[in-house]
């Protein structure tokens, strides 16, 4: 049970769609106050209403993960409103499929600045905020099963992910002196609209294909799945875990994979 969290001062990256949104919402039924950051305004504003109208306090912050200054304006603004936060929920993230040699460093870039550098720069703040102030908190990254199954057509978005897999056993081991946890949720293929807008084009039935094909448990995950291990995971319940990776998966890696053709598309 996700216990422990009721008035945790929680922040999801990417709080606006998908996982994200499903996260805010379950940390709001556990009675934690939850702001939500991203690019646009419009599907934050969304989640705030609904949560609030579910009784939670909640806030949002439009800022680029990719942005260092954004994301510290973005970072003293909760502080300087909430007094700081307990809990950070790294799930801003994206991809698009390509085979890598046909891959431009341009391209390459974007997509490790947003998975890896991203992550980093929001966590980096969320540390030096608990610091100075003396606080315990707790980082939950999100990462992908691809980066230990590995797909043709995702290096980019695999090298940064598995990056991150690194980058919390690197931070945790840093920052636990401090009582900052960091761990990891590695999904699997999970039926969210990005997925199906940004990677199979918009085409919903492919998921139901690809996931019979590759994932043992012939059926791609929800979102309120992953949101559960989440909160979970930042709960009082996973108090003395750090520096970990959980796959949730459906058995994915352990599957034939999911991999993209010579067209770019998966097969």
């Amino acid at each position: 049970m996700a216990v422990g969290l009721e008035n945790a001062r929680v922040l999801v990256t990417g709080g606006g769609t998908g996982i994200g949104r499903a996260t805010a919402r379950q940390f709001a039924q556990v009675g934690a106050n939850v702001a939500v950051l991203g690019r646009n305004r419009e599907p934050l504003e969304k989640v705030v209403a609904e949560l609030r109208d579910g009784g939670a306090e909640s806030t949002f912050c439009i800022a680029d993960i990719r942005d260092e200054e954004a994301v510290n304006r973005a970072f003293a603004e909760i502080d300087e409103t909430w007094g700081g936060l307990d809990v950070l929920v790294n799930n801003a993230g994206g991809q698009y499929p390509q085979l890598a040699i046909d891959m431009s460093v341009k391209g390459w870039r974007s997509v490790v600045d947003l998975n890896l550098t991203g992550t980093f720069i929001c966590s980096r703040a969320f540390a030096r905020s608990a610091i100075a102030r003396r606080a315990k908190g707790t980082i939950v990254n999100v990462t992908t099963a691809a980066a230990l199954r590995p797909s043709r057509g995702l290096a980019h978005s695999i090298s940064a992910r598995y990056g991150v897999i690194a980058m919390t056993r690197a931070l945790a081991l840093e920052w636990a002196e401090h009582g900052i946890t960091v761990n990891g949720v590695a999904p699997g293929m999970i039926n969210t609209s990005g997925l199906v807008d940004a990677e199979l084009g918009g085409e919903a039935s492919i998921i139901e294909r690809l996931a019979t094909e590759s994932v043992p448990l012939r059926r791609a995950g929800t979102p309120e799945e992953v949101a559960a291990l989440i909160t979970f995971m930042a709960s009082r319940s996973c108090a003395y875990m750090t520096g970990e990776t959980v796959l949730l998966d459906g058995g994915y890696v352990l599957g034939p994979g999911m991999h993209v053709d010579d067209t770019g598309k998966y097969a």
